[in-house]
């Protein structure tokens, strides 16, 4: 199953990316770090400001997004102009289970000074 979400980055600022982090469960069941689940679910990232995409294939969820404890640290910020979006593609290749799959982009604004 395939699915798409657009995050949208506010007119008030540039947003700059520094880390992300995913949190996935199985219809809201309980875990441990043990049996923390990682999902068999890729993702493309697609900034809407430059038209590109921020990697050249999807990519399995837990090879680009962290945990909250070890967030994934981007070796370079990545900038997103005001008023673009980041368009997510997600495929879960996974046929058993239907995952909710939280991201979490970590960074700061930018705001314009008049």
């Amino acid at each position: 199953a395939s699915a798409n979400s657009i995050i949208n980055i506010e007119a008030d600022s540039d947003f700059i990316l520094q880390k992300l982090t995913y949190q996935a469960d199985d219809a809201a069941a309980a875990y441990t770090d043990s049996t923390r689940p990682i999902p068999n679910i890729t993702v493309q990232l697609i900034d809407s400001g430059s038209g590109r995409q921020l990697m050249q294939n999807p990519t399995a969820v837990a090879s680009f997004f962290g945990t909250g404890e070890l967030p994934f640290i981007l070796n370079n910020p990545r900038f997103f102009a005001k008023n673009s979006t980041i368009q997510v593609a997600y495929t879960n290749f996974d046929a058993a289970v239907t995952y909710n799959l939280r991201l979490s982009f970590i960074g700061y604004k930018i705001y314009s000074s008049l």
